[in-house]
């Protein structure tokens, strides 16, 4: 089983690559810090939708399938005029 630990990241970050030294470790640095920002926020913002829209199926169920159903139909009306 693979799993990728919080830490590997900074740890591979504060490794010298190659005997290149503090140089290389600030440049990907530069590079990681921003990309773990992004996808953290990413993240964030995914959890936020998915706790949205439990809330919208739990208050409103029939609207939720109604929903469901409109996509379904729209689904099927476009992949039938395509065949």
């Amino acid at each position: 089983m693979l799993t990728t630990h919080p830490s590997s990241v900074a740890q591979k970050r504060d490794l010298h690559i190659g005997g290149l030294g503090s140089r290389a470790s600030g440049a990907l640095a530069a590079v990681t810090d921003p990309v773990g920002d992004i996808t953290d926020s990413w993240l964030y913002g995914a959890r936020d939708a998915v706790r949205q829209a439990d809330d919208f199926v739990r208050t409103r169920p029939w609207a939720a399938v109604a929903v469901v159903a409109l996509v379904a139909l729209a689904a099927g009306y476009s992949l039938a005029r395509r065949g």
